[in-house]
């Protein structure tokens, strides 16, 4: 693991970038390396704006977790709006990138798009399920926000899985899909979701 000041990055993170330099043939990863800052930039100011603290960052191979200061707690309705900021900043970005109207310019559109809405994904690793779960949490209480968003996590991933399996098996898609479904269905459901971590 390396450190640096409130940033950590773990081997897997770095094996990850390397493998993906090696085969990103169309010089399409920095563009989607910028949509990531921006995506983490925007959970950053929005915490910062509700006047919460950032006590980490941390890269792995499944992607970033920003870990929030208990000593400066943000209430659910703080949390669902630094959740949305990531979404939000990604949203503005694929806006001011299409109307440059440039070949590039659509590509940096679409790839902040496509990070945006993933990350909506009522999943518990993703925005989308913090968002939920601190509705939930603040409708019905913790207990039920702790059953509901991690088995409702565990069927997004599984029907995602089985929909990956049926396009590859009919020769329509392609492994990115059924990795992320993978990934969704094996990642730890955020650790502990009363914990405040953004992804």
């Amino acid at each position: 693991m390396l450190r640096w000041r409130r940033v950590e990055i773990s081997g897997g993170a770095l094996l990850m970038l390397a493998a993906l330099y090696y085969l990103d043939g169309q010089g399409v990863l920095p563009l989607a390396l910028l949509a990531c800052a921006l995506h983490e930039a925007g959970h950053w100011l929005a915490t910062r704006a509700l006047g919460g603290r950032i006590t980490a960052l941390r890269l792995t191979c499944v992607g970033a977790e920003m870990r929030l200061s208990a000593r400066y707690p943000l209430g659910y309705a703080g949390q669902c709006i630094a959740a949305l900021a990531g979404p939000c900043a990604n949203l503005a970005a694929a806006w001011a990138a299409a109307r440059t109207g440039t070949e590039l310019g659509y590509c940096f559109a679409g790839l902040n798009l496509a990070l945006g809405a993933f990350n909506l994904l009522p999943a518990a690793q993703l925005d989308g399920g913090r968002v939920l779960w601190c509705a939930l949490a603040l409708l019905a209480g913790r207990t039920r926000a702790d059953r509901f968003v991690p088995a409702l996590s565990a069927a997004l991933a599984a029907g995602l899985v089985c929909g990956a399996l049926a396009l590859v098996w009919k020769g329509r898609g392609n492994l990115s899909l059924l990795l992320t479904a993978l990934w969704l269905l094996a990642a730890p459901a955020a650790g502990n979701m009363r914990m405040e971590r953004l992804g």
